[in-house]
């Protein structure tokens, strides 16, 4: 049956994105083009708000239109009356039954006769973009015709000894510069990720964790330096967010602590490889800095509520951050791996070990602040599940006590709250970049994880806990 485009409601429009799509068929030499009005013009689809693009709209060809692709690239519709974009694709296949009113056709014959509209001059510059195959510096591996091509070839080559063989994809993620692709094989899947900037430390953090620490990270079947990629076995068990059983999150808190307390020894190549320094001496740097923006963005705050921190009340804040680093740091943990986004979907439990994904956002800081981060997705994520925190913190804490006094270990988990929140507000670096600053929701996100900080320091206050030093 011939699929059809099912009308937008316009209660449905606010709460999707549009976009028109470039897409050329493998050779590069024709592009998919539908009947209007006025002509012919580029299809127009609209995918939920606050989505990953790739993953929406290559599904969307696959299952309405019968045609799979990969996205090359995509971005803002400059001459469009309202905000709207457009995605470059590259069809895997060339099929027949097509949507009514749709067709290839010649890419040179489309711009230059049949788009004459000014509105449609996205389609010569992708063309030339994504045919552009002789390029000095390979910066944006993935914006080209035929990249995956060369990549299903080299995966080919990886997993043919293994006795695989290739059958399907899925792009679950990708632009110019990154990528996210799961293939099907005969056997188990494997994912091939590629990360550009900002994020290039997450190649070499990769490759390292999974040398290190294998048992805990997805199998390292290769590595594509030059587009800063690695292919890895699927882990096999479902993330830890579509789990509602407590043993699961039992399981992922102790396993947390064994693959900290195993990377005690391994701090100085971690920060090597590009993971971020968390630990409590440079914090304790940060908190006067930091708190010194945040005193001008809440001056900047024109409604009322939430509240405007006073000076008074950010001055007491910085005097509560450190002490409670201090005492931290007099508890005598060692530093080791941290994770800034340790959230259930980058945890996948199986029934014999569970493995850690994702590692953009990996850090070297007292080991309590990751687990925090966990128990504040539990919070705010699963209620029905909140009940379950005391028996989570005990799993994470058991391990912990193999290496340090138990009151130690009990004595940290009131101060690692608030540093917990400190330390994910100062690594992003948002607050000492001034063009990130002039972003209207920047200012907003810092000043309420200031009054979280707040929140939490309170908290401290209310159990009058001081540390001798």
């Amino acid at each position: 049956m011939m699929a059809t485009t099912r009308p937008v409601q316009v209660e449905e429009i606010a709460k999707t994105d549009a976009y028109r799509l470039i897409v050329f068929n493998r050779a590069g030499t024709s592009v998919l083009l539908k009947s209007g009005s006025s002509g012919f013009e580029l299809p127009l689809i609209c995918i939920p708000r606050f989505t990953r693009p790739a993953k929406e709209i290559t599904t969307f060809l696959r299952d309405r239109w019968g045609i799979p692709s990969v996205l090359l690239f995509s971005g803002l519709l400059e001459d469009s009356a309202s905000p709207a974009y457009f995605a470059t694709l590259e069809a895997q296949v060339r099929i027949s039954a097509l949507p009514a009113g749709m067709d290839w056709f010649p890419v040179q014959h489309a711009i230059s006769h049949l788009l004459k509209n000014k509105k449609y001059s996205v389609l010569e510059s992708s063309y030339l973009k994504a045919t552009n195959w002789i390029s000095a510096a390979d910066a944006e591996p993935f914006s080209r015709i035929g990249w995956l091509s060369n990549l299903q070839d080299w995966v080919t080559t990886v997993i043919r000894p293994r006795g695989m063989e290739l059958k399907d994809f899925e792009q679950l993620n990708g632009s110019e510069t990154f990528s996210l692709i799961r293939f099907e094989t005969t056997q188990h899947p494997v994912w091939f990720k590629a990360v550009g900037k900002p994020n290039l430390h997450e190649f070499p953090i990769t490759v390292a964790l999974a040398e290190l620490f294998p048992e805990y990270m997805p199998s390292l079947l290769a590595t594509r330096p030059a587009c800063n990629g690695w292919l890895i076995a699927d882990a096999g068990g479902p993330p830890l967010d579509e789990m509602k059983d407590l043993p699961a999150w039992e399981a992922a808190a102790a396993a947390l602590a064994d693959l900290q307390i195993a990377s005690i020894g391994a701090i100085d190549g971690l920060l090597v490889v590009g993971c971020r320094n968390l630990r409590t001496g440079p914090l304790l740097e940060l908190v006067g800095p930091f708190l010194e923006v945040i005193a001008a963005l809440m001056m900047q705050q024109k409604k009322v509520p939430p509240a405007i921190l006073s000076p008074k009340e950010l001055s007491d804040l910085g005097a509560t951050l450190k002490n409670a680093l201090c005492c931290l740091e007099s508890l005598g943990f060692p530093d080791t791996l941290g994770h800034s986004d340790f959230n259930p979907g980058n945890i996948l439990v199986g029934s014999e070990r569970c493995v850690f994904i994702d590692w953009a956002e990996g850090h070297v800081s007292h080991p309590f602040l990751t687990f925090e981060y966990l128990i504040s997705h539990l919070r705010k994520d699963y209620p029905s599940l909140v009940r379950f925190e005391d028996p989570i913190r005990s799993s994470y804490a058991q391990r912990w006590e193999s290496v340090s006094l138990s009151e130690h270990v009990s004595e940290a988990f009131l101060f690692s709250p608030l540093v917990a929140v400190f330390a994910y507000a100062v690594a992003g670096n948002s607050w000492r970049e001034p063009e990130r600053l002039e972003i209207p929701q920047v200012p907003g996100y810092l000043r309420s994880l200031t009054r979280r900080m707040k929140k939490e320091a309170d908290s401290v206050q209310r159990r009058r806990v001081e540390c001798i030093n």
